[in-house]
């Protein structure tokens, strides 16, 4: 695989932006408020540290920020958007479906992605990375066998997470286009303030509680506002500057892996031998996309 001369950078920020975001599900199933207000607390603590970020990256010694078009405020709008619908739904399909399941099928985002790094990037998708994500998505396709089989499989929550898929890829699609001319403080700060505005019409429109009754309640809103917003998806949104979208989609899903596991281990969420088995294929289909790999045309 041909890299970007900064991706020894770019791994790495993509590898811990993973593991961070892994915990998102967990913490959104603890969650004292409903789904899509804990979401709108996830932009609110989110926000004084993004825009904290976007202000030291406009110091004397950086590169001066050239002036925003219409275009890129366009971009930003549709990005925060596409988040808030990504967080809805997914949040949602959480709270239905399990941590294993909804976060599997959100992660269908990968051929999404993939497909619209092709068509808008002129990323050449080689035969390898065409077989491990091949592999990834059989295994994912597993744990959704697995889910319409379970007596306790939930449709809705399923349909939440298939929904989640196409707006997560596409808000990925724009983050990398963004990327390309504007700094990742930036980007995360004034998406997230688009995003805010409508995930809080979300909540209030859903008739959700706002208000969690314990500090543990608020304690874990702030982790999700500072540790998964700011920390996981900073570092991705960083890392998507240093690499392939189509790779680094294929690296995403280590997420759901990530977050079965983490589901199991904290919220006694066991696995199926289907789920167990798809888990398996995920990871090797992306050891395969990452070792025969995507490579820029």
């Amino acid at each position: 695989m041909r890299f970007s001369p900064t991706a020894s950078f770019g791994l790495p920020a993509l590898a811990v932006g993973v593991l961070i975001i892994s915990f998102s599900p967990v913490l959104v199933q603890v969650s004292e408020v409903g789904p899509s207000a804990t979401a709108v607390y996830r932009m609110l603590f989110a926000l004084p540290a993004l825009t904290a970020w976007m202000v030291l990256e406009r110091r004397p010694e950086h590169v001066p920020l050239r002036k925003l078009k219409m275009r890129d405020w366009g971009l930003l709008a549709l990005a925060g958007l596409l988040f808030t619908g990504d967080l809805v739904a997914w949040h949602s399909a959480i709270r239905m479906s399990g941590v294993a399941n909804a976060t599997f099928l959100a992660h269908l985002s990968t051929p999404i992605i993939s497909t619209g790094a092709w068509l808008l990037f002129r990323e050449r998708l080689t035969w390898g990375f065409m077989t491990g994500l091949l592999l990834a998505m059989a295994g994912t396709a597993l744990i959704m066998g697995a889910s319409i089989l379970e007596p306790s499989g939930n449709l809705l929550g399923d349909g939440l997470g298939l929904l989640t898929a196409f707006f997560y890829g596409t808000y990925l699609l724009a983050i990398k286009q963004l990327r390309n001319s504007l700094p990742s403080g930036l980007i995360m700060a004034v998406s997230s303030v688009f995003s805010l505005i409508g995930i809080l019409i979300a909540a209030l429109v859903l008739g959700e509680g706002l208000i969690p009754v314990t500090l543990l309640g608020w304690g874990t809103l702030v982790a999700i506002g500072l540790l998964i917003h700011c920390g996981g998806q900073g570092l991705i949104t960083v890392a998507f500057r240093h690499l392939s979208a189509s790779f680094a989609s294929v690296a995403l899903l280590a997420t759901p892996v990530l977050a079965a596991f983490f589901g199991w281990l904290l919220l006694d969420e066991t696995l199926t031998l289907l789920q167990s088995l798809g888990c398996a294929a995920v990871l090797l289909g992306i050891a395969l996309s990452q070792r025969l790999g995507a490579a820029k045309a």
